[in-house]
């Protein structure tokens, strides 16, 4: 049997990217993401490039943990990459059908609540990966992983579009660290792998156009980070990947900044990522 990937997001930017380069080395593919044309034109463009794939569009908003509960318990075959790809970078302020605000119900608390819905599928793989998409942003987070009000960020008088998406890209580090942190701990093999495309012109950066935008990499060339985390074969639990010149540059495995390795707030953001998604796995 082929190997099976599953990618939110997956739509354009990096996780079409990321799917295209799948495809190529011989994985199905189930693609995830909100817009139904666009999922299915990018589905269609990715069979034709690839006819002995199965390519599986699949239309789910991640923030939405009904559906993504739905989702997970239809998913039938072993899942050997899991992509945490899909995000909002520095919406308006919103909340989620749960009554969180949307940028950390969808980069990070939809896709631990994915990760948690598939655990048994990944399990079923021999050599599983689970991705989980960071950013170079990550180094500007600063929140209280244990304070589940400020996760839940509900409060629109407190809201800062861009600290906010700082803060979800922190979560979206420490969630695979704590990830791998607690797969070592009971012996398994599931791989647990973070990535960050460095400067890349994706469709997050369609409503805030800058001047130097012409200099960022394509998001072919931030998507390499990704590709590699589920792909290379010198990877380990644990890595982070990003480019070797932090926002451009072929990938390499990176440290990230000190407070990403804070093992007090990767233990505290799992416990209160559990309490508002309503999931416990690897407790």
């Amino acid at each position: 049997m082929k190997p099976h990937a599953i990618i939110t997001g997956a739509s354009s930017g990096l996780g079409l990217e990321s799917a295209l380069a799948l495809a190529v080395k011989g994985f199905d593919l189930t693609l995830v993401a909100r817009g139904e044309k666009r999922l299915h034109d990018a589905a269609q463009k990715i069979q034709l490039a690839n006819q002995d794939a199965s390519i599986t569009p699949v239309v789910l908003d991640i923030s939405d943990f009904d559906q993504v509960r739905s989702f997970a318990a239809s998913v039938q075959r072993p899942v050997d990459v899991l992509m945490n790809n899909a995000g909002l970078m520095g919406p308006d302020f919103k909340l989620s059908k749960q009554g969180i605000e949307i940028q950390m119900a969808t980069n990070h608390l939809g896709h631990f609540m994915l990760t948690a819905g598939l655990w048994d599928k990944l399990n079923q793989a021999q050599t599983a990966r689970v991705v989980s998409l960071s950013s170079v942003v990550h180094r500007r987070g600063n929140f209280d992983a244990g304070d589940i009000e400020v996760l839940r960020g509900a409060d629109e008088k407190k809201y800062n579009r861009w600290q906010r998406y700082a803060d979800t890209k922190l979560a979206c580090l420490w969630f695979a660290r704590e990830l791998h942190n607690r797969i070592a701990a009971e012996g398994g093999q599931i791989k647990s792998v973070a990535a960050h495309p460095g400067w890349a012109i994706t469709g997050l950066q369609e409503n805030f156009p800058h001047i130097l935008d012409p200099f960022a990499q394509t998001a072919k060339q931030g998507a390499r980070s990704q590709i590699e985390a589920a792909l290379g074969s010198d990877i380990e639990s644990g890595d982070f990947v990003g480019p070797n010149l932090e926002l451009w540059g072929k990938p390499r495995k990176i440290k990230g900044s000190k407070r990403s390795h804070d093992v007090q707030a990767m233990a505290a953001l799992w416990r209160t990522s559990e309490e508002l998604t309503g999931v416990k796995f690897l407790s």
